[in-house]
C-alpha cells in the first residue's frame, strides 16, 4: 500500500512485519447468534509468498458461502476493502505496479462490476487509498497524497482526508486546514449520524500514531488516543444504542509493539474528552501480553455486537498465517471464519 513514505513504512510494510510472532486464537464452537452473525465480513487475501498480489474476498460471518470478488493481475494488490452502508458494493485501494502507485476502484457485493474511480490525482498527486463512506453510501471518503516527500522523515507535502462522488466528482477536503507537511489523517469512518467521524492521524515529526475525531468540516478536533499507544486501524461502531453506541475499536502498536509485548485490540469511548479521560476509558478486548499471539485490524458488525480482527502466525522456515476471526467487545466467544492456507487480513464486516 503505497502512501506517504512515513506512513507507508508505518501503516503498510508494519502491518505485516511486526506481526512475526503472532499465533492464531484457540478456536470455538460456530454458531449463530441472530443479528451478531448478520452480514457477510470482506477481507484482503495474500496470493503468493512474497506479499506481492492479493485480492478480496468474502464470507458470511461463520466462514460459510466464500466468494472471490477482485481478480487482480500479477504484483497488484487490493487491499482496505470497506462495505457500502446499504451492503451491495465494496470500495478498496488498489496498489499498481511497478512502484504501488495507490487508485481507488469498486467491485458490487457480488463480484460484478469492478472498476476504477477516477478521482483527480495527477502529478504531483501520489495517490489515493484507504477509502470509506459517508453514512448515506453516496458518497465515498479517502487519503489523497501529494509529493514531493521531502519534508521531515520523507513525509509527504499533503496526506489528508477527501470526500468525493462514486465517480470521484465533487471532491472536497475533509481534514482540517494547516495540518499539511505536519500531520497525516487516514482510515475515515463516520458515525450513523454524519455528525462527526474518526480517523487515524501521524505525526511526522516522530511518526508517531493516535485515533481522533472531529465534524465534517474539519472543525472541533479532539485526540481520543495517546501517541504513545501507537493506535491503527480504528473502527467506529454504529449501533443505535447500547453498551457499544460511539465506541471506536482500535489495534495497540499498529507500527510495531515495543519487546514485551505484543499489538491488542482495545475500545475508546468517541464522545469522551479531553484525552486524559479517554485514556481512563480505554478497554481492552485482548490481552496477548508478551504473546506470541498479536489481534489487529478490528472491524464492528453492523450492530456493534461483535468485532471482527485477524490473527496471525509467521513460523520460522514455514509460510506466514493469517486468518479471519471475530469476538465479543469483553473479549469472550472468539470464533473462527476464516481457514484458508493463505494469509488473510484488513477485515470489515458489513451488511
Amino acid at each position: 500500500m503505497i502512501m506517504s513514505k512515513p506512513a507507508a513504512a508505518l501503516i503498510a510494510a508494519a502491518t505485516l512485519t511486526a506481526l512475526a510472532t503472532a499465533v492464531p486464537a484457540q478456536a470455538t464452537t460456530r454458531g449463530s447468534q441472530g443479528q451478531a452473525h448478520a452480514g457477510r465480513i470482506v477481507w484482503t487475501q495474500v496470493l503468493d509468498g512474497a506479499f506481492t498480489t492479493a485480492r478480496i474476498v468474502s464470507a458470511r460471518p461463520d466462514g460459510s458461502g466464500l466468494h472471490v470478488l477482485t481478480h487482480p493481475g500479477a504484483k497488484v494488490f487490493d487491499i482496505n476493502a470497506v462495505v457500502s452502508p446499504d451492503g451491495s458494493r465494496v470500495v478498496f485501494e488498489r496498489d499498481l505496479p511497478p512502484q504501488g502507485r495507490a487508485t481507488l476502484a469498486m467491485v458490487g457485493s457480488d463480484g460484478r462490476g469492478q472498476h476504477t474511480i477516477p478521482v483527480n490525482c495527477t502529478d504531483p498527486c501520489a495517490g489515493v487509498q484507504d477509502p470509506g463512506w459517508t453514512p448515506s453510501g453516496r458518497r465515498i471518503v479517502f487519503t489523497r497524497v501529494i509529493g514531493p516527500f521531502d519534508l521531515i522523515n520523507q513525509s509527504a507535502h499533503s496526506a489528508v482526508l477527501y470526500t468525493a462522488r462514486q465517480d470521484g466528482s465533487g471532491m472536497r477536503r475533509l481534514s482540517q486546514r494547516g495540518i499539511d507537511g505536519v500531520y497525516e489523517d487516514y482510515h475515515a469512518r463516520f458515525a450513523a449520524s454524519g455528525k462527526y467521524l474518526i480517523f487515524l492521524r501521524v505525526r511526522n515529526r516522530d511518526l508517531k500514531t493516535a485515533v481522533f475525531r472531529m465534524r465534517p468540516d474539519g472543525s472541533h478536533v479532539r485526540q481520543l488516543t495517546p501517541w504513545r499507544l501507537a493506535a491503527d486501524v480504528p473502527d467506529l461502531s454504529l449501533a443505535a444504542r447500547g453498551p457499544t453506541k460511539d465506541l471506536v475499536v482500535f489495534e495497540t502498536f499498529g507500527q510495531g509493539a515495543p519487546k514485551g509485548s505484543q499489538p491488542d485490540i482495545a475500545t475508546v469511548p468517541a464522545t469522551c474528552h479531553p484525552l486524559a479521560a479517554c485514556i481512563r476509558e480505554i478497554r481492552y478486548v485482548t490481552h496477548n501480553g508478551a504473546g506470541p499471539r498479536a489481534s489487529f485490524n478490528p472491524s464492528w458488525s453492523p450492530g456493534g455486537k461483535r468485532i471482527a480482527f485477524t490473527d496471525a502466525l509467521f513460523p520460522a522456515g514455514k509460510p506466514a498465517i493469517g486468518d479471519i476471526w471475530t469476538v465479543r467487545p469483553d473479549g469472550r466467544g472468539r470464533q473462527q471464519v476464516s481457514h484458508s492456507p493463505r494469509f488473510e487480513f484488513r477485515p470489515d464486516w458489513g451488511h
